[in-house]
């Protein structure tokens, strides 16, 4: 769990019913339920169901499955986080050599860049097992040692990007591949019709106040990447639904986004597992949910005052807060 100055991370807090950030984006933004209906009645039906492999680890993996399918060589800074020893920070610069980064003369990759760019062009087969082993990374740095996690079993000095690779076990790997198929058909062709500046894992202006780092934001579009499998029904079958947190984080990082600095005119959701993907025009949906015309800027002024006020730091118009003049 990550505390910056004095808050919990964004997804945390949003966990929290009265924590000051979560009442602030449900007073202001809080009518989501006809939202919520629509997203329920233009979801499809499950397509990639689960299997042995740890949910969670699923989730993060995919993540980085998307980035290599958007960008050749994506920014494993986050993972690096979580490579707390030398030998496996080192297995993880193999393991980057293993998926050409060298060629780009930047062993960690990069983070935004004008897009859409062309995927890796590494083995599919080899992308999911270095995506597995950069989730166990992340969530490594993300929640700290996890009892059973495949990283705890490898001996410290004697790890390797070979032994990372090994760490993915058949059932995650095709349920990766299941994932990745979907995504190639119902994600992919609408954010390559995105041009502009990209950014993966992109942090904020308000990161510094209360840690949050978002999937991807393609071109104005900020992205949540979803892995869920939804509620079951009464006979036994599975269906999505749009959650209040997922919509509250969405609204937090737009939020932090104080100076505008990513140019967000539009939020979405993809879910993997419905290969669905919901795409919402900023303006529109904040005076759905708000119930009346949004200043944008003044809301951003208003949550970096609350942050900034509740961390008794006094706040200051300047190059991450934009004025309300």
């Amino acid at each position: 769990m990550t505390i910056i100055s004095g808050w919990l991370a964004l997804t945390v807090a949003l966990g929290n019913r009265a924590s000051p950030a979560r009442l602030f984006i449900q007073e202001r933004f809080g009518r989501w339920q006809d939202l919520q209906a629509r997203y329920r009645e233009s979801v499809g039906s499950l397509v990639v169901p689960g299997s042995q492999a740890n949910p969670g680890t699923i989730g993060s993996a995919f993540d980085w499955v998307v980035r290599f399918m958007v960008h050749p060589r994506p920014d494993l800074r986050l993972a690096l986080l979580g490579a707390r020893t030398p030998p496996l920070r080192h297995a993880v610069h193999e393991l980057a050599r293993t998926l050409n980064y060298s060629e780009s003369g930047d062993s960690v990759g990069t983070s935004r860049f004008t897009g859409p760019a062309a995927g890796s062009e590494a083995d599919h087969q080899l992308v999911a097992r270095a995506c597995w082993a950069l989730a166990l990374l992340t969530d490594l740095y993300r929640v700290g040692p996890t009892p059973g996690s495949p990283l705890m079993a490898l001996a410290p000095r004697s790890i390797t990007a070979e032994k990372l690779l090994e760490l993915a076990r058949p059932a995650a790997l095709d349920e990766l591949q299941a994932l990745r198929t979907f995504a190639e058909r119902s994600l992919l062709p609408s954010l390559s019709a995105r041009r502009g500046a990209w950014a993966l894992g992109p942090t904020f202006a308000g990161s510094s106040l209360m840690n949050a780092d978002a999937d991807l934001i393609a071109a104005g579009l900020l992205l949540e990447l979803k892995t869920s499998l939804g509620s079951k029904r009464r006979d036994g079958t599975r269906r999505s639904s749009l959650e209040a947190p997922t919509i509250m984080q969405l609204l937090g990082y737009v939020l932090l986004d104080f100076a505008d600095e990513f140019a967000i005119k539009a939020v979405g959701v993809y879910n993997a597992r419905y290969a669905h993907l919901a795409t919402w025009r900023l303006p529109e949906l904040l005076a759905e949910l708000a119930g009346r015309p949004v200043d944008l800027r003044e809301e951003r002024v208003a949550f970096h005052q609350l942050l900034a006020m509740v961390d008794h730091v006094s706040p200051r118009v300047g190059d991450h807060l934009c004025s309300p003049g």
